[in-house]
């Protein structure tokens, strides 16, 4: 993804956050071709979401593109508390795996998440309760789109969420 933003002259500075230090490191190698004025654009930071980070806050959108199923159910309450409390964008965007839609997958046994780090994967029903719990609380208005083809039996392959500071 920061391949395609920093493509985006509009986007004037691009933050990529991981809490692993070696993808920090393989994300930095990827940009050792670009050149430097387009490079200065992006920073790469070692930081978890599940802890307050305040050089986090001040930016106008946050992508937590494939990371709340990485993180343990009882952790989510941190991750709400420093993304939507403390770093507060003006918009947030999450995306998560539906596992109404594995069953599509056919080399996907039953039962089984698609990655083995995954703590948990939801439907589209625990989504949405989890992200409208998480707009309310927060002053957030939130909606939905699908990501992929929206099967009429299971729905998409990924959920999405745009979580926009309410007016």
């Amino acid at each position: 993804m920061l391949r395609d933003l920093i493509k985006e002259k509009d986007f004037t500075e691009i933050l990529g956050v991981d809490v692993s230090a070696r993808a920090l490191e393989v994300a930095a190698r990827r940009f050792e071709r670009t050149p430097e004025r387009v490079r200065q654009r992006l920073t790469l930071r070692q930081s978890a979401l599940t802890y307050v980070d305040r050089s986090l806050a001040g930016y106008d959108a946050a992508v937590l593109m494939e990371v709340i199923e990485h993180v343990d159910e009882s952790r989510l309450p941190a991750l709400e508390h420093s993304v939507f409390g403390a770093a507060r964008p003006i918009t947030v965007i999450v995306t998560t795996p539906n596992v109404e839609y594995n069953v599509r997958f056919p080399t996907l046994p039953a039962g089984k998440s698609r990655h083995p780090d995954h703590r948990f994967e939801w439907t589209r029903a625990q989504f949405r309760t989890w992200a409208d719990g998480v707009a309310e609380r927060n002053g957030y208005a939130v909606r939905y789109l699908p990501v992929g083809q929206d099967d009429p039996e299971v729905g998409p392959p990924t959920q999405l969420a745009v979580f926009e500071v309410a007016a």
